[in-house]
């Protein structure tokens, strides 16, 4: 929705997966190389360089840095998303959010802010950019 198209995520195949099925509850702090799935509950920071995802079961609490994330359950608590951050129609977010790219479905429920980092590229360009020019004959006010 928000963001550049056609990004391709790294792939994150040398990490592995981490994953805390339904049922599974863990306090204090997570920490991955590769990707990581929430089924269960997670009450903590949790550091990502790579994918998290939250299943339509998984309840995240804490701070999360991640690479990318997609939700589908529900996150109370401040997020770092250096890539894409998905938000399926079945997400609860309460907190803060800061991301690259915001990608949200009908029926994501979303209460906090969200700050979108600017792309260096494009923030240069619309520093750079000159005056439109006035049409002749027309008066400044």
């Amino acid at each position: 929705m928000f963001g550049r198209k056609g990004k391709k995520r790294r792939s994150s195949v040398a990490g592995g997966l981490t994953l805390l099925m339904e049922g599974t509850s863990v306090q204090g702090e997570l920490v991955a190389e590769g990707d990581i799935r929430v089924d269960g509950n997670v009450s903590g920071s949790i550091s990502c360089k790579a994918t998290l995802i939250i299943g339509s079961e998984g309840v995240v609490e804490g701070e999360i840095t991640t690479e990318n994330m997609r939700v589908a359950g529900r996150f109370k608590g401040n997020a770092e998303v250096s890539g894409e951050l998905r938000l399926e129609a079945t997400a609860v977010i309460d907190g803060d959010l800061t991301v690259a790219v915001l990608d949200v479905e009908d029926g994501a429920k979303l209460n906090g802010s969200v700050f979108m980092k600017q792309d260096t590229e494009f923030g240069e360009r619309f520093q750079e950019k000159e005056p439109e020019p006035q049409l002749s004959g027309a008066k400044s006010i």
